[in-house]
């Protein structure tokens, strides 16, 4: 009975048929080393080459079968057909991203709304800090942290209705001492009548000054060369940056 497959080494019989075939594998594995693919696959040439060698060098009396043949190609036509998909979604995937980070440039001037609780300080400014209730809260309290997490300013702001309020911070600590330039942090805690806990959206307000990558992931660089790096996925709006 004849072997199946398309492995050179089970798809003959007899010596000659084995130097025939060793000599097609090489001529084959030269051509594809030559085109800078790897020898230890085969491309579509290289197959039929090694096919046709096999159909001319079979033996007579005992020849593959119909099905043995269509079983053949159809297992190359298979695999060849999904490394063609494979790589036009390879290619499909590039030109979306292309797409988008030539989107996220034409962002580089605008204005943003991102889901950040950053406070930039610098010279007694800060940029834009809000926050969002869903419901009206009895109490609201926001506490500014610094790089080591150490509260310095503690501002409780009393009853709010539900909605959206900018955070008003003068760069100043407990103490009334101006804080030193540099990264804050802000958390805004609302609680109902009943003392429970309700939900706050803390978010950054500026304007977009570039795009960046840092370890491969895109950035959007808010207020300045050193400003607040806010992730594209939590950007939540984005409009014309008002007049200076």
């Amino acid at each position: 009975m004849a072997t199946t497959g398309i492995q050179s080494s089970a798809l003959y019989s007899g010596s000659s048929a084995t130097d025939q075939t060793a000599s097609a594998a090489r001529t084959s594995t030269s051509a594809a080393s030559g085109s800078g693919k790897s020898n230890q696959t085969l491309d579509m040439n290289a197959f039929l080459e090694m096919f046709m060698t096999q159909l001319k060098y079979q033996d007579p009396t005992n020849p593959l079968e119909s099905y043995e043949l269509a079983s053949q190609l159809a297992q190359f036509s298979t695999v060849e057909q999904l490394t063609t998909l494979n790589n036009s979604v390879s290619d499909q995937q590039d030109l979306l991203l292309s797409i988008n980070y030539g989107q996220m440039v034409n962002m580089v001037g605008k204005e943003v709304v991102g889901l950040d609780n950053s406070l930039q300080l610098k010279e007694g400014q800060t940029n834009r800090g809000a926050y969002r209730l869903d419901t009206s809260a009895a109490e609201v309290t926001v506490k500014i942290t610094d790089s080591q997490g150490g509260v310095v300013r503690t501002m409780t702001l009393g009853a709010k209705t539900a909605g959206q309020y900018d955070l008003e911070w003068d760069g100043r600590n407990d103490a009334g001492e101006t804080m030193p330039d540099g990264t804050y942090k802000f958390t805004v805690m609302a609680e109902d009548n009943g003392g429970n806990s309700i939900d706050v959206t803390e978010m950054v307000i500026d304007k977009v000054y570039a795009f960046r990558f840092d370890s491969g992931s895109p950035y959007l660089i808010l207020g300045g060369e050193d400003g607040i790096k806010l992730p594209i996925g939590a950007v939540l709006e984005v409009h014309e940056a008002p007049a200076a």
